[in-house]
């Protein structure tokens, strides 16, 4: 059994706590002189400048904080910005292509109005004016279907031309279309006459889109570049329509001329026709004429 002396232990614990309340007296002491001691060189107090050493690692934390929260606030508030401009400008722009496609379909009918003006005062006898709806070319045969029928004034036989020359003749007719053989269908055909020498032949189509001047002498002198006109002499076409310009003149085996024509009309890029008025003997021969409904 261990005996133990209250002196003793009185007189162990009473210095250490004596120490810890020296310790303390002398911090305080410490303090409170530098406090009230200047610092060297500067304004304000030994203690003052302990705070703002030790303080000033924190504030720099604080402020680079502060900078990446504000500049990551910024980042946000432009992106937000951004999809928001970047709408305003899509809608703009649709609203732009909308007042473009308007401005294009305005400029496009004043010039077809232009166009047939222009043709008709060139062309005789027009009726009307008809869109192309469809241009069909297989195995020589070649006719187009026009946007215009009977409601329209167009009857069986009436020819179609544009302004650059003849395109060919309505064989059927509907209520609201029709169908046309082209002049460069393998089976079409038109009296024709070189303005230059005024001999007249016949032009027929060669189904691939030329044409073929047949039934002039080999002692012509026609040549390449003449112009070929409509003859009138079919009871088809008028007189004076341009039906193209002669490309080549051979000579074959048989008393006539091989003479090439290129075509004034531009067949693979036809979008409107001028429907002029039939000859008289179309509309009088009751065989001249079919009609249906294509």
């Amino acid at each position: 059994m261990r005996l133990t002396n209250p002196r003793v232990e009185t007189l162990n614990v009473r210095p250490r706590r004596g120490g810890v309340v020296l310790a303390s007296t002398l911090a305080f002491c410490v303090l409170i002189l530098s406090a009230q001691a200047p610092a060297r060189g500067r304004r304000g107090s030994v203690f003052q400048s302990w705070i703002l050493t030790g303080a000033g690692p924190i504030a720099s934390s604080l402020t680079s904080v502060s900078r990446a929260a504000s500049g990551t606030l910024d980042s946000v508030g432009g992106l937000f910005q951004a999809r928001s401009e970047n709408i305003r400008m899509k809608e703009d722009l649709a609203r732009k292509d909308r007042e473009l496609f308007h401005l294009r379909a305005e400029v496009s009918q004043m010039g077809r109005g232009r166009w047939l003006a222009t043709a008709a005062s060139a062309l005789p006898n027009v009726v009307g004016a008809a869109p192309v709806l469809l241009v069909e070319n297989r195995a020589g045969l070649q006719s187009a279907l026009i946007g215009a029928g009977s409601v329209s004034g167009v009857v069986a036989g009436s020819p179609i031309a544009v302004a650059e020359g003849l395109v060919g003749r309505v064989i059927t007719v509907g209520r609201t279309m029709s169908r046309a053989q082209l002049l460069v269908d393998a089976s079409a055909a038109a009296g024709a006459r070189l303005s230059r020498t005024g001999e007249t032949g016949v032009v027929k189509g060669d189904g691939r889109g030329g044409l073929r001047l047949n039934n002039i002498p080999t002692t012509s002198r026609v040549q390449p570049g003449d112009a070929v006109e409509t003859a009138g002499i079919d009871g088809i076409y008028p007189r004076g329509v341009a039906i193209g310009h002669v490309s080549s003149v051979s000579r074959g085996t048989s008393l006539f001329l091989e003479i090439r024509v290129r075509p004034a009309a531009s067949f693979s890029q036809l979008t409107d026709v001028l429907v002029l008025a039939p000859s008289p003997a179309v509309t009088e021969s009751p065989g001249g004429a079919r009609s249906g409904t294509p």
